[in-house]
């Protein structure tokens, strides 16, 4: 067996529209950009063109649209700018940008490998990394991240797989070993940390719900369970999500901020988008798929799950009303049900939740362009 080690730990701030790592010279293989192709991100410049250190936010500016005009990750830039809640900005206030580094690897010209390609790259917490595969004939592939084995698609010398990243997972480099028949190649992939709010739910909203542990614990091996499941076919790298609201709704509670509820000093993240909607607003199916809960539960409230194939499921928490039943197919855009307050809840909205192989990840990411 040939054993190759690629590091990928790049230096300082790399590009995040993804990497493509080619069976060529060293020198010849860089960051590229096909993100029309495989993400939901804007084109970003070239690798090695010139990158002004300094910023000023103009009227209109997103720090997301910053860091998609210079190549950079959000939170690298949020992080690099000491910026705690990236959603708030101020018109003047100048930021800092780190130059993306060019470099990296190169696959052997004599393996089996012909092609590699990762987004988004680097990957941060929270989010679901897409690693797509080329071999130089048919052959088998496998792939694992972290100790894990995760399933590949494949289709005769191609394959894919989706690898999700918890929000609370370890920053810094974490293993990835990915065979097509007889080679194998191990790659560190550089986790870097996300930028998450931070939230302290108080007592009076959480006891009710939380000091009743078997109630919540009964409810938690219950989706666990339903999580666990993989349909062999749906979703793809290339699938996407439009909005599971009509219009535009404050989000309340992002993805992935940490929480702290009552007294306990334990730290949880929020596994959802939390939007305010008014009650008896639609929601509405943001993809295609099959429903496999539609029920009233303790915690989540009036929950609907959608099974949209290969292990991709998304949630939808709290409704006041329920319109679809376990076993129906749902199409984009068709009703799920309606913005309520029910469960563990402080007012009307709706909790938007991912999961990829029972892993809670960013749904945003996977929003159409």
């Amino acid at each position: 067996m040939l054993a190759v080690v690629a590091a990928l730990l790049l230096a300082g701030t790399v590009q995040a529209g993804g990497i493509i790592v080619v069976a060529r010279p060293p020198g010849e293989a860089g960051l590229q950009l096909d993100a029309a192709l495989i993400s939901p991100e804007l084109p970003r410049l070239l690798a090695g063109a010139p990158v002004p250190r300094d910023y000023v936010v103009q009227p209109g500016d997103t720090l997301g649209a910053i860091a998609v005009r210079f190549g950079v990750t959000t939170a690298a830039l949020a992080a690099e700018n000491g910026i705690a809640k990236p959603d708030r900005i101020d018109v003047g206030q100048a930021l800092r940008i780190d130059d993306p580094v060019p470099s990296a690897p190169a696959l052997p010209p004599d393996g089996a490998f012909e092609r590699l390609q990762l987004w988004p790259w680097p990957p941060a917490q929270g989010q679901t990394l897409i690693v797509w595969m080329q071999a130089r004939s048919a052959v088998t592939f496998s792939l694992s991240f972290g100790g894990r084995e995760y399933p590949v698609v494949t289709d005769g010398p191609q394959g894919w797989a989706i690898l999700p990243i918890s929000a609370l997972a370890a920053t810094g480099p974490t293993a990835m070993v990915v065979a097509a028949g007889g080679d194998e190649m191990m790659l560190d992939v550089p986790i870097q940390a996300g930028v998450f709010e931070t939230e302290a739910i108080p007592a009076s909203a959480s006891d009710p719900i939380l000091g009743q542990p078997a109630k919540v614990s009964a409810e938690y091996a219950k989706m666990t369970k339903l999580f666990a499941g993989e349909t062999p076919s749906g979703w793809t790298p290339r699938s996407r999500f439009a909005s599971p609201l009509i219009g535009q709704f404050p989000r309340t509670a992002p993805f992935g901020s940490r929480r702290t509820y009552g007294d306990s000093p334990a730290i949880s993240f929020h596994a959802g988008e939390d939007y305010a909607a008014p009650p008896g607003t639609p929601v509405l199916a943001p993809a295609a798929g099959v429903v496999l809960l539609a029920e009233p539960l303790f915690v989540r409230g009036n929950a609907v799950v959608i099974d949209h194939g290969r292990g991709v499921f998304s949630g939808y928490w709290h409704m006041s009303k329920l319109e679809v039943k376990p076993g129906d197919r749902v199409e984009p855009g068709q009703l799920l049900g309606e913005v309520g307050t029910t469960g563990l809840s402080t007012g009307a909205h709706l909790h938007w939740e991912l999961r990829v192989d029972g892993v809670a990840v960013d749904p945003l990411q996977w929003f159409e362009p």
